[in-house]
C-alpha cells in the first residue's frame, strides 16, 4: 500500500467518524403513503441544565375516539445536529389511534424535534 492509498483511506475514515458525530437522531416508524393524511407536526423541547440528562414525553391523541384515523407513521426530526436527544415509541403508533414518545437528551444538553404524525 503506498502512500497515498494510506492517505485516502485515513481521509474515509475521519469523513464517517465526523458525519456519525453530527448526525442528528432522526426516526421514522411507519411508511407514509401518497393517501395519508397529515395529523400534527409539533415542537418538542426543553432547555439544557448543566450536568443533567433532560427527559420529556410526548403524547399525541385524537379528540374523536369514534371518526379516529390509525395512525400510519411517525416521523421524529432533530434539529440539533449534534448532542441530540433520543427518542424511543413508548406506546401506540403505527396501526393504533395514539402514541407516547419519550425523548432523553445527552447529559448537559436540551431537546429539541418536531415530531409529525399521519395516518388514514
Amino acid at each position: 500500500m503506498g502512500f497515498h492509498s494510506i492517505t485516502l483511506v485515513g481521509l474515509l475514515l475521519c469523513a464517517v467518524g465526523l458525519a456519525t458525530v453530527h448526525a442528528g437522531n432522526d426516526y421514522l416508524w411507519g411508511e407514509i403513503g401518497p393517501n395519508d393524511y397529515h395529523l400534527a407536526k409539533d415542537t418538542v423541547s426543553k432547555a439544557f441544565f448543566v450536568g443533567l440528562v433532560q427527559t420529556k414525553k410526548y403524547v399525541f391523541k385524537q379528540k374523536d375516539n369514534l371518526d379516529a384515523l390509525t395512525i400510519t407513521a411517525i416521523k421524529v426530526t432533530d434539529k440539533k445536529k449534534s448532542h441530540g436527544a433520543t427518542a424511543v415509541l413508548v406506546s401506540g403508533g403505527p396501526g393504533s389511534k395514539g402514541a407516547t414518545i419519550q425523548f432523553t437528551s445527552e447529559r448537559g444538553y436540551g431537546i429539541k424535534d418536531v415530531v409529525e404524525i399521519w395516518g388514514r
